[in-house]
């Protein structure tokens, strides 16, 4: 009788201890997410203004490669001005912050929900294959210490179609095919107009706390870079 009544108590409990545990696991918060935070996010970041976009546009007029490096310190100063909140579904996400690493582009932000508010967190690798094409590739997506990429690109997905019908955006948008790369691993041609002219991005190196990428200004029409091979 008492081991019965034991493996009743057992069953009973074993839900909530999942449940305890997951919402440990969901909630628990990286020691290194310390985002920046503007008081006045309608006005632009200088580092972009002053230095970013000067330094794009003004080497892209040279028709020669040139190097940018983009700090950590500067990357965030731009995506903290970012319009928040941003709302997908029920969850508002919040305080975005960017960690640059050897290997990796890690983001992070805020997902407040009716239960509590997790950081998420994105891992992403870029790198350019050997036909010049750029894939932003998602190593993990997780909230807190819990795994949720594969239900995470699905949303995401669903999310991206929606976005394209109610759009009207072009499939060849930049900015649809890094949606796609990130997604789904679909590499694309990394070509981005500055201005009247169109550049190329032809190598990316990562560090700690900055990234370099060696830019191509292009003829009118975009083609891929032959003298200039990727590490």
């Amino acid at each position: 009788m008492k081991n019965r009544k034991f493996k009743a108590y057992l069953w009973l409990a074993l839900p909530l201890v999942l449940v305890l545990l997951a919402f440990v696991l969901v909630t628990h918060r990286p020691k290194n997410y310390a985002p920046l935070r503007i008081a006045d996010q309608s006005q632009i970041s200088v580092y972009l203004s002053n230095y970013l976009m000067p330094t794009v546009y003004n080497n892209s007029q040279l028709d020669d490669p040139f190097e940018v490096v983009i700090t950590e310190e500067g990357l965030n100063d731009i995506i903290a001005r970012w319009r928040q909140p941003v709302k997908f579904n029920s969850i508002t996400f919040t305080d975005p912050q960017a960690i640059l690493t050897q290997s990796q582009i890690i983001l992070m932000a805020t997902a407040k929900t009716r239960f509590a508010n997790p950081i998420l967190t994105v891992r992403i690798t870029p790198a350019i294959n050997s036909f010049s094409q750029l894939n932003a590739h998602v190593d993990s997506v997780s909230l807190g210490t819990a795994g949720i990429t594969t239900l995470a690109k699905s949303m995401g997905n669903k999310a991206f179609t929606d976005w394209l019908a109610f759009t009207g955006t072009e499939p060849n948008n930049i900015v649809a095919q890094v949606c796609r790369s990130l997604l789904n691993d679909e590499p694309f041609d990394p070509v981005f107009k500055v201005g009247d002219k169109s550049l190329r991005i032809c190598k990316i190196k990562l560090e700690k706390k900055k990234i370099t990428a060696l830019l191509l200004p292009l003829p009118d029409a975009p083609r891929p870079a032959s003298k200039i091979k990727p590490d």
